[in-house]
């Protein structure tokens, strides 16, 4: 059966992972997260990996030959900004600059709990400048966030 998305992505940004294959429930629940999934636009959540490529030719050969180079991961987010300070944690705390991690985990209720044992991605980022959107009729005020990958990824980890 496949998977819907509707409700079913959890997104948190994280100050502190010991163990980018391996993080805990304690870290993806710590004071100082900012759970993104109630703030982030339902088509805001923006990842894509572009991979270079290594040419493997050969004087004796008559075709090409190539094999995956290094890859890089680009992530974007799109928010809703709030007026309560509370709420507008996006805006206060992911500031140009800072670094931490982006967890995200797919195929489960956003409302449930992480647990040990979900699968979830990994990356480690580093803030770049938010970008107020311009106003639109009949909407929210929105912010664009690029978020700089700064360190390795892991698409496949395991909560601890």
């Amino acid at each position: 059966m496949k998977r819907l998305t509707d409700g079913n992505t959890k997104a948190t940004f994280v100050p502190s992972v010991s163990s980018i294959s391996a993080p805990t429930v304690a870290e993806l629940t710590a004071v100082g997260i900012v759970a993104l999934e109630n703030t982030v636009t339902d088509d805001g959540l923006d990842i894509s990996f572009d991979e270079g490529t290594v040419e493997g030719n050969v004087l004796a050969s008559t075709q090409d030959f190539e094999s995956p180079g290094r890859s890089k991961a680009s992530i974007e987010l799109t928010y809703y900004r709030d007026s309560s300070p509370s709420a507008d944690r996006m805006w206060s705390v992911m500031t140009r600059g800072t670094a931490g991690y982006l967890v995200v985990r797919r195929g489960v209720a956003a409302a449930t709990a992480y647990q040990v044992g979900d699968k979830v991605e990994v990356y480690t980022v580093t803030c770049g400048e938010r970008r107020p959107l311009a106003p639109e009729r009949e909407s929210y005020e929105k912010v664009q966030l690029k978020l700089y990958a700064s360190g390795t990824y892991s698409v496949e980890s395991t909560v601890a």
